[in-house]
């Protein structure tokens, strides 16, 4: 099998991320910089394709949560791209640089700025599109009916992370606490 970094960079060029990516290579020092960056690209055009082959809003909605889903911050592609932002402004506090504390600052500012700001955005066009939900309880289609780990399980478990996901107005899902 060909080197992981050469096949990316092979792949890269196929779908022509490679002139994106070399602007940013130079620096690269065998770090497989370019590769990985062809590869996140490569990742993110095959989400955007495949979103979009469609009239249907519910690959679009599946697709947004692929890239921020407020049930599970965490698991996105932005936590991803926060998460390297923040890294990389941590590592800079450590350089010793003239420049590496104030960019330090502003790179901690767009780390807040993706997850609050794209992932909020993201959110409420998810909510726009997705059909109002119907309390599994009483029926009744409110906009308090959210979708929620069972409030009956969670309370008498609360150290288990599988609980089931319930559609449940507030009231309802208060009694179904109560009832634990």
């Amino acid at each position: 099998m060909v080197d992981g970094g050469v096949e990316a960079a092979d792949l890269a060029l196929q779908v022509g991320v490679r002139g994106r990516v070399e602007a940013h290579a130079e620096d690269d020092a065998g770090t497989g910089l370019a590769a990985a960056a062809a590869i996140v690209r490569i990742g993110l055009e095959r989400i955007r394709d495949a979103a979009t082959r469609t009239e249907d809003v519910t690959p679009h909605i599946a697709f947004l949560r692929v890239l921020y889903d407020d049930r599970d911050p965490e698991a996105g592609i932005l936590a991803a791209i926060t998460d390297v932002i923040g890294t990389i402004a941590l590592s800079l506090t450590e350089v010793g640089h003239t420049g590496s504390e104030s960019a330090a600052a502003l790179l901690d500012e767009a780390e807040t700025h993706v997850r609050d700001s794209i992932g909020q955005r993201i959110h409420h066009a998810v909510e726009k599109l997705t059909p109002p939900l119907s309390c599994e309880t009483c029926g009744q289609t409110t906009d308090d009916v959210k979708v929620m780990p069972d409030p009956f399980t969670e309370a008498q478990d609360p150290d288990r992370d599988d609980h089931e996901l319930m559609s449940l107005c507030n009231r309802c899902a208060i009694a179904r606490f109560e009832e634990s």
